[in-house]
């Protein structure tokens, strides 16, 4: 009897530990259906000013029973009404915000389909299915970025096989890139494309470049100017804000600092860069990795989303944010005003 116990007993302490362990850190706690709206700060609830956006509310999302998470990607789709994400598994889903009064509060609708392949396969495995980036194609369609493999493959739609392009990534970038550090930002489209890698800025090794699929590129550098920690700092999503200037999200992680966010506007024909928000604790932050700009009735909107990696210690956030008028402003952005009247001839002499 007593040689039965002292087999088993260390079992049963190693059960108990992973048991404990499996409670504290709650693996399932994200499979449920339940939104929870998340302010933008947990210590202010009625904060909403941040840089040059004011917070139109957020959510945190779960499983949904469709196994939400991995978002890398986000558009803003306007003939629909909703927002496209992509996963790093190779699917894509649909949002439907339910918004009132501009502000996001809940859900309607979750759809979520299989990215394929050339032959119109499903793309399994991290090497060929880690799908990162998303952009409208010039003919309505998609183009989307893979890392790892890295490719560059449009979509008339994205329940059909994908097309090759011409794009080869590490040559539009200038620099090679690395295994996990691809193309993790796409915006514009074929005719004027900007692209960034998951990597810091670098004199020698820009992390963006831009220009037309199948024509030379021209390198940029993209770093935020208001991220305290730069050298962490690397593009995660962007999109177009109107002609020559785009959005560009940041992700900075340390283990001092956690998670840490930054928006920008750049130019890519100048590389000037504008500050719009920074996002550290004790606000709401996690590791966003998807931007989107929607332009309506005259309002310029930002979401953000983050990749939960499928871990139960992380979050899918949703956050939408009203960009101010005035970061719009033509001087602010570099572009030229309108042009002045000429002033009035002076009255004739008699």
């Amino acid at each position: 009897m007593l040689g039965r116990i002292a087999l088993w007993g260390p079992l049963l302490i190693a059960a108990i530990l992973v048991g404990g362990y499996v409670y504290v850190h709650q693996p399932f706690a994200r499979d449920g259906t339940e939104l929870v709206p998340v302010p933008l700060s947990e210590d202010d609830p009625a904060l909403v000013r941040l840089g040059k956006v004011t917070y139109r509310g957020g959510l945190d999302i779960p499983r949904m029973g469709l196994n939400i998470g991995g978002l890398s990607a986000l558009r803003w789709h306007a003939e629909s009404g909703r927002l496209l994400a992509l996963t790093d598994d190779a699917r894509f889903v649909w949002i439907t915000p339910d918004e009132e009064a501009g502000r996001l509060v809940g859900i309607t609708d979750i759809a979520v389909g299989d990215l394929l392949g050339l032959q119109g396969e499903r793309l399994n495995g991290k090497e060929r299915g880690d799908s990162e980036s998303l952009t409208r194609s010039a003919e309505g369609g998609w183009l989307v970025g893979f890392e790892r493999d890295h490719r560059v493959w449009r979509y008339a739609s994205l329940t059909s096989p994908a097309q090759p392009t011409a794009m080869e990534p590490s040559a539009f970038l200038g620099t090679p890139l690395e295994d996990n550090s691809g193309l993790e930002t796409l915006a514009g489209d074929e005719t004027r494309l900007f692209a960034c890698a998951e990597r810091r800025s670098a004199a020698l090794s820009p992390n963006c470049g831009v220009g037309a699929i199948g024509a030379p590129s021209r390198a940029l550098r993209a770093l935020p100017t208001d991220l305290p920690s730069k050298q962490d700092a690397v593009p995660t999503d962007a999109d177009q804000l109107r002609a020559d200037w785009f959005v560009v999200l940041f992700r900075s992680y340390t283990a001092q600092t956690g998670n840490r966010a930054a928006i920008s506007a750049i130019s890519s024909s100048t590389g000037v860069q504008r500050p719009i928000a920074f996002l550290a604790p004790p606000l709401n932050v996690d590791n966003f990795e998807g931007l989107a700009v929607r332009n309506e009735g005259g309002r310029t909107f930002l979401y953000i989303v983050s990749d939960d990696n499928f871990s139960a210690d992380q979050r899918t956030l949703l956050m939408k944010f009203e960009l101010d008028p005035d970061a719009l402003d033509p001087l602010l952005l570099g572009l030229d005003p309108a042009p002045s009247p000429p002033p009035s001839a002076p009255p004739a002499k008699e």
